[in-house]
């Protein structure tokens, strides 16, 4: 028993044009950018474009002064250190007609740059002309941006990572919930990164559950002033990633003082639609909040403070669209609850109809900034969530989620201290975090009904208890030395992560149809572990070094080198001398530690119009990722603690588990491969941007992801051949068992060593190859039309199998040897999403209405076409990653394959993986405004208002037929009972967003 080799290396072309990267750029080419402040410079000109000086150039923020400046001999003025958000420019010289140029962006690591004309004026002159300006972005840096209407409407949830349903960029979840989206450059939300005012902050969630968009609740909108996503960050200051950064800043206050509370409600029984609430009940939602700030001591100081709380009630579907199985009831939750009495009278109505998922909480935070002279500047900010959700959609499984309990807090306090000369600016930034998931479930054990698709009891993820704690250090320093920008500095981050669960540790029956339920005929796994669970500290050191070249005014290169290291725990766990001795192979192994891994960056950006209106920007580089700290744990807490029971045939529902009276198989061990390193990702863009006027912007751009060394999960303790095979040539590695819809193998036939159960290896031979190619365009004004639309097309390959399942057992792969001499594993990744499209539009007028729509359309997920979840046709110990046969001599089949041309395309074989796709999946949510005077305004927002139904899809081709049995043929093979799954590709189970009506009232600007 071996591990597998490594994964294929970085083709040759790539390994080129990172040397080259490195020869050219990293000794002396990159520009300065920074994770928390930006730029700004004007110039003002006369109607024949002459420079004008002496003109009195004051900075506005929110409609208060905020910095006043005078020109120089060339009409120039420049801020070298200007605090992210909108500005407004007001310019004023005796003579000339003043002017006021609005929605002026600055953005982190970048000089905005605003050109103003001013025209000749005798007096008197009473009013001030609202100009359309033309303003550039001048750097390296690139993203999207999410201001404006993409931050502050269509805010179901307050969480700033829901800007994501307004951006193509990010792939939304597979079943439209909220959260950072699903994915970002192929890969889970996991490799993604938050950064909020420069400072690295925690994303926690329950590891179990991959698929779940992740959601930060203590960085709510309102306490934002800006919002931006990088699918790469070019600057070497950025964290490594092998996902996306979703940079954030915090609001700050201003002189004028200012008090808007706000507050929504809604109720289910108000514009909902019948299909997402069935049981017609009438639950109510409501939230209130308020944003506060103002001045400290005139202008040397300012104070934010927001806070908020929200309560959403949300209905749910039936929990079973399918009817009826084959020779079933037509009642089926009938069926199901008679049964379930029947067998220790248990009462299971909350899983068999409709249920309603709430969630209750809030969050506070606050920001003091302070001046200390005229070139110092300190910010402080501190914030806090803490909320409860009760039945919340837990993905995919098929309960409904009744019973199940989320309780969390948030934590997060950051400090930053900015000084500025003449030539340098030096950023020092700290900051610490903490979080806690407590996850709880009812106490009956997960039953599943295969034949039926459907399941009551808690879910197999829970309970689960898991918390982070992080201490976060920085300190970059910026030298401007004639056309060059030097940049150099470092970062610590240290975290503590204690995840405490075991999948199945409140027992997982499996029955083959409620038939077999009734008669207790199924299969039965339950794992517990002994002991304290211990925490993982994990240590990221990085050191950059950056310069930033100005060939030309109009022609910037960049270049630099990130060095990141990071250091993991002294063991992963006792050894389990009884695996050692049995296999030869250690069981307590670390992941490589090797002295890090230099990653050089480079990138240019070139003007080639010289008016900073056309900007070309491109960029190349290594990204070092961190070790999967889930792994670790697991790898700690699964080091022979974690016992297995199993058994089929004859069980005693629903306390076979509790009772202990299931035989005890042994220990599962999870242990990592001698090779095991630090994942990499080598990343490339290329961007246009073409601000076609003062208000509109379009850019269209590309990017090539290649992440490896990625872990992949293989069973150490599956026996080395397989013992039979199936008429279809699908290898079998166990004896199998029927019990109606269901092929489970008998306990210990598929185990090379029988006192143990699955040894699960985990290697660094996974990859992912992700193309994107984007274009948007947004329009900004006060009044008028204001859009943001963007379309994403991208494809993204990996050999990740069963990337999203929460059970590890389905992430092993159905061919370990490969499929007639190729590797299986290879295609289509669970997170490939081709097409995704976002457009938010808003209008307004001299009026005091505004209307705003916001519409999102994206590709299905794709998926194997297999069986239903629990049959293990390959006998491996995984029941969800068989895949299915089509063969025309399965009842049902040639009907099914004549509707479905992913299936007749594959005819007479096994099924590749991921070729087929769900359909396509379309939103559009309204909102309107009525300003009742200057002060006050009525809201009303429609969520879902048009929605495709998403959920649980039925994946299943084939269904085990419970009115056969298994055989085996004249030459041996095992001949399989299946028949056609006419529900193939519709819904299991309803779990999209259900339609809302939302009316609320706001104070202030």
């Amino acid at each position: 028993m071996s591990y597998e080799p490594l994964p294929r290396r970085l083709p040759p072309w790539l390994r080129a044009t990172l040397a080259a990267s490195c020869l050219a750029f990293c000794a002396a080419p990159l520009a300065a950018q920074s994770l928390t402040v930006g730029a700004l410079s004007a110039t003002v000109v006369d109607e024949h474009g002459a420079p004008i000086r002496d003109v009195l150039v004051t900075l506005e923020r929110r409609g208060a002064a905020f910095r006043t400046l005078t020109t120089d001999h060339a009409g120039n003025v420049e801020l070298p250190v200007v605090t992210p958000g909108d500005y407004a420019i007001l310019a004023e010289q005796l003579g000339y007609q003043p002017v006021r140029a609005r929605n002026i962006t600055v953005v982190p690591g970048a000089m905005t740059h605003v050109a103003l004309h001013l025209t000749h004026r005798p007096p008197p002159i009473t009013s001030v002309e609202d100009q359309v300006a033309v303003v550039t972005m001048r750097g390296a840096t690139g993203g999207t941006s999410a201001l404006g209407v993409l931050a502050s409407d269509f805010d179901w949830r307050r969480d700033i990572t829901d800007i994501a349903r307004g951006l193509s960029q990010l792939q939304s979840s597979g079943d439209d919930r909220d959260g950072l989206a699903g994915a970002a450059t192929g890969l889970p939300p996991t490799f993604s990164h938050l950064v909020v005012d420069g400072v690295e902050e925690s994303l926690l969630r329950h590891p179990g559950q991959l698929e779940a968009p992740i959601t930060t609740p203590v960085f709510s909108r309102d306490g934002m002033q800006q919002i931006s996503v990088l699918d790469f960050g070019s600057d070497v200051e950025w964290p490594g990633t092998l996902g996306s950064i979703v940079n954030a800043q915090t609001a700050s206050g201003n002189s004028g003082t200012h008090f808007h509370p706000w507050l929504q409600a809604s109720s289910a029984s108000l514009g909902g639609a019948t299909a997402d609430n069935p049981a017609d009940s009438s639950t109510f939602s409501a939230a209130a909040g308020f944003t506060a700030g103002g001045a400290i001591k005139g202008d040397t100081g300012a104070w934010f403070v927001t806070a908020n709380y929200q309560r959403l009630a949300q209905p749910t579907a039936v929990p079973f669209e399918l009817g009826t199985a084959p020779g079933e009831p037509a009642d089926l939750a009938g069926a199901i609850r008679t049964a379930a009495l029947a067998h220790g009278s248990q009462n299971v109505n909350s899983w068999l109809a409709p249920t309603v998922r709430t969630w209750r909480g809030g969050s506070a935070m606050g920001r003091v900034d302070w001046q200390l002279g005229k070139t110092s500047n300190i910010a402080a900010r501190i914030g806090v969530a803490s909320w409860t959700e009760a039945s919340p959609d837990l993905g995919g499984d098929a309960t409904n989620g009744a019973g199940s309990l989320l309780d969390a807090h948030d934590f997060s306090s950051a400090i930053a201290y900015t000084t500025t000369g003449d030539n340098w600016v030096s950023e020092t930034r700290f900051g610490v975090h903490s979080g806690t998931r407590n996850w709880t479930g009812a106490s009956l054990a997960y039953t599943a009904f295969v034949d039926e698709g459907a399941a009551i009891g808690t879910s197999p993820t829970l309970p689960g208890d898991f918390s982070e704690t992080g201490i976060n250090a920085s300190e970059t320093f910026t030298y401007h030395s004639g056309a060059h920008t030097l940049k150099f500095g470092g970062t610590l981050l240290h975290r503590s992560v204690t995840d405490d669960w075991v999948p199945g540790s409140g027992g997982v029956y499996s029955f083959g149809d409620v038939a077999g339920f009734a008669s207790q005929q199924g299969a039965f796994y339950q794992a517990t572990h002994a002991g304290t669970v211990p925490g993982i500290g994990v240590t990221d050191i990085a050191l950059f070094a950056e310069d930033g070249w100005h060939i030309t005014p109009a022609l910037l290169l960049t270049g630099g080198i990130r060095y990141q290291m990071e250091q993991v725990p002294d063991s992963t766990g006792k050894a389990n001398i009884a695996w050692e001795n049995a296999s030869g192979l250690p069981s307590n192994l670390l992941p490589h530690l090797a002295k890090g891994l230099a990653g050089p960056r480079a990138g240019f950006a070139w003007d080639p119009s010289g008016d900073g209106r056309t900007t070309v920007r491109g960029n190349v580089g290594l990204v070092a990722g961190s070790y999967d700290v889930t792994a670790l744990s697991e790898a700690e807490e699964y080091d022979g603690d974690v016992t297995v029971r199993r058994a089929t045939g004859a069980l005693a529902w629903p306390g076979l588990g509790g009772s202990s009276t299931a035989p005890v198989v042994g220990p599962a061990i999870t242990m990592f491969a001698p090779d095991v390193r630090l994942p990499r990702a080598f990343t490339g863009e290329l961007s246009f941007v073409r601000q076609v006027n003062g208000a509109t912007t379009l850019t269209l751009s590309g990017a090539y992801h290649h992440s490896d060394y990625l872990l992949r999960r293989s069973d150490l303790n599956l026996i080395q051949d397989p013992v039979a095979t199936t008429t279809e040539g699908r290898p079998v590695w166990g004896t199998l068992q029927q019990f109606g819809g269901l092929i489970t193998p008998a306990v210990g036939s598929n185990r090379r060593f029988v006192d143990f159960d699955m040894v699960y290896g985990l290697a660094s031979t996974g990859y992912d190859d992700d193309y994107e190619a984007t274009a948007m365009l947004e329009r900004r004004l006060t009044t008028g039309f204001t859009f943001f639309v963007s379309y994403t097309y991208s494809r993204t390959t990996d050999n990740l199998v069963g990337e999203l399942s929460a059970n590890p057992a389905d992430h092993l792969s159905p061919f370990p040897g490969g499929l007639n001499g190729v590797s299986w594993d290879d295609g289509p990744s669970d997170l490939d999403i081709p097409h995704r499209f976002a457009a938010t539009l808003q209008f307004h007028g001299k009026s005091p209405i505004t209307l705003a729509a916001q519409y999102r359309l994206r590709s299905g997920l794709p998926f194997t076409p297999g069986f239903r979840a629990g049959v293990d046709a390959n006998g491996d110990g995984s029941g969800n990653n068989d895949p299915a046969f089509i063969d025309a001599s399965i009842p049902g089949m040639t009907q099914l394959a004549a509707a479905n041309g992913c299936l007749s395309s594959q005819s007479g074989q096994l099924v590749a993986r991921n070729s087929c796709r769900d359909g396509m999946v379309q939103a559009l949510d309204l909102h309107a405004s009525l300003a009742l005077g200057r002060h006050l305004a009525v809201t009303v927002d429609g969520f879902n208002v048009v929605g495709t139904a998403t959920g649980l899809m039925d994946r299943a081709a084939v269904l085990v037929d419970p009115n056969g049995s298994m055989s085996t043929n004249a030459a041996g093979q095992i001949v399989l009972p299946l028949i056609a799954n006419t529900h193939f590709g519709q819904l299991l189970s309803r779990r999209d967003g259900s339609r809302t009506l939302r009316v609320g009232l706001q104070v202030g600007n």
